[in-house]
C-alpha cells in the first residue's frame, strides 16, 4: 500500500468490484480442483437448494427468468449430477430439487475457496478488520432486509417482490 490518500469510491461500486473478484477466483480455483466449468446461475441454484428442496418455480423466480429456462438450467445441473428432481415427500403431485451428494461436495469446497480467499483479505487488512466488515455489513443488510438475510440471486433481483429468504 501507499502512502497517498485512497480514493473516495461508492461502497456500491467496491462491494461489486470485491464480488467480481471473489467470484472470479472461485471460478479459476474450481477448475484449479478439477470441477467442471459451470454457468454462474448454477451457484445460486444450489445454494437454493442447501438448506432443503426447492422447486422449479421458486428457482425461476430467484433466477427472474421463465419456467422453461429454469427448467433448463436444471437439466444442465441434474446431467453434471448436482441436483436431482424428485416428487415431493409430502406432495406427490410437487416435484422439488434438492441437491445431491455432488452438490454437496462442490458447496463445501466454494466455502473452503472463500475461506482461503478471506484469509487472503486478512493477510493485507488483518483478521480483525475482515471480521468488522463481515460484522458491519451483515448488520446493515439485516436492518435493510426486516431482520433475515436475503437470497443469493443474480444482479437485478428484486428480493421483497419474491420473496426468498436465506436461513442461515
Amino acid at each position: 500500500m501507499t502512502d497517498q490518500a485512497l480514493p473516495s469510491i461508492p461502497l456500491a461500486r467496491l462491494f461489486t468490484m470485491a464480488a467480481r473478484s471473489l467470484t472470479d477466483e472461485l471460478h479459476l480455483r474450481l477448475t484449479d480442483r478439477g470441477w467442471p466449468a459451470l454457468p454462474q446461475a448454477a451457484g445460486y441454484v444450489l445454494l437454493a437448494c442447501r438448506d432443503s428442496p426447492t422447486t422449479g418455480n421458486e428457482i425461476a423466480a430467484l433466477m427472474r427468468t421463465s419456467k422453461q429456462a429454469a427448467s433448463k438450467l436444471l437439466e444442465g445441473l441434474e446431467a453434471a449430477g448436482l441436483v436431482e428432481r424428485r416428487r415431493d415427500d409430502g406432495d406427490v403431485r410437487r416435484k422439488v430439487v434438492a441437491l445431491t451428494a455432488r452438490g454437496r461436495d462442490l458447496l463445501a469446497t466454494v466455502e473452503e475457496i472463500y475461506t482461503e480467499l478471506e484469509g487472503e483479505w486478512a493477510g493485507v487488512l488483518g483478521e480483525p478488520a475482515v471480521e468488522m466488515v463481515r460484522s458491519h455489513v451483515t448488520t446493515a443488510l439485516l436492518h435493510k432486509f426486516g431482520g433475515s438475510l436475503p437470497a443469493v440471486g443474480p444482479p437485478g433481483m428484486t428480493v421483497r417482490t419474491i420473496g426468498l429468504r436465506l436461513h442461515d
